[in-house]
């Protein structure tokens, strides 16, 4: 396939990219997003491939652009030359999933992807976000998550509607039960909340509080980090 050139800035294609990449209702309008790097447009089927040179790498459209452009597009001052759109994935019903990691107003688009990378790493079967959390398509999540959010089974829910499900839920607090201690049963959901406001009151009511002794000389965890301690101690079998 003839890779077709753009060197315009002001393209029809170069506003669709970009708006891809911006915003969270756009994407969902064209049900697509933006991808940047080799590693996902090489994994992902795409519906263009954007690209500095010349590739062998299939796609139903693909363009040769020009570095302005690609800076412009992917919001990076430097890539490995590779982007593209790829379909949006659709949320799933994830209500029979043994191991489900629960996000709770996370706020911080690199701690998303951080923790929907780990959870992915540790066979963890799906994700369940709160309205408040920050999307998980957005550009900076997609580059800290590797793609986790392709391969990890999502679902948008409610604090009434996670109450509901027959989940044994565990909540990160620093007040909780020492993890070294704790039993978990399954099917189980680890809740994890907003990093500046800590825990809701209803994440309090429907869960077990569990929390990594530590020394007392530090406050707290950031949650991508303590969210991977608790991820791996609470993971498959």
């Amino acid at each position: 396939m003839v890779q077709k050139k753009i060197t315009s800035l002001q393209h029809p294609k170069v506003s669709h990219w970009l708006r891809l990449r911006l915003e969270r209702s756009y994407r969902e309008q064209t049900q697509s997003v933006l991808v940047t790097g080799k590693k996902m447009a090489r994994e992902l089927p795409l519906h263009s491939l954007i690209t500095l040179e010349p590739t062998a790498l299939e796609a139903k459209e693909k363009y040769l652009v020009t570095e302005q452009i690609l800076k412009k597009i992917t919001g990076l001052s430097q890539s490995d030359g590779f982007a593209g759109e790829v379909a949006l994935p659709k949320a799933q019903d994830v209500s029979k999933k043994k191991h489900l990691l629960i996000l709770d107003k996370i706020a911080d688009p690199g701690n998303l992807g951080t923790l929907l990378r780990t959870a992915l790493a540790l066979n963890w079967d799906g994700v369940i976000v709160t309205a408040g959390t920050v999307d998980l398509f957005n550009d900076k999540a997609l580059r800290a998550g590797k793609g986790a959010q392709f391969h990890l089974p999502y679902a948008q829910m409610t604090a009434e509607e996670i109450s509901k499900l027959d989940l044994q839920l565990y909540t990160a607090d620093l007040k909780g039960e020492r993890l070294e201690n704790a039993v978990f049963k399954e099917p189980l959901g680890l809740i994890l909340n907003n990093e500046a406001k800590g825990p809701d009151l209803w994440t309090k009511k429907v869960s077990q509080k569990i929390t990594i002794a530590m020394n007392r000389q530090v406050e707290s965890l950031n949650v991508a980090i303590s969210g991977a301690i608790l991820l791996y101690a609470m993971r498959p079998e």
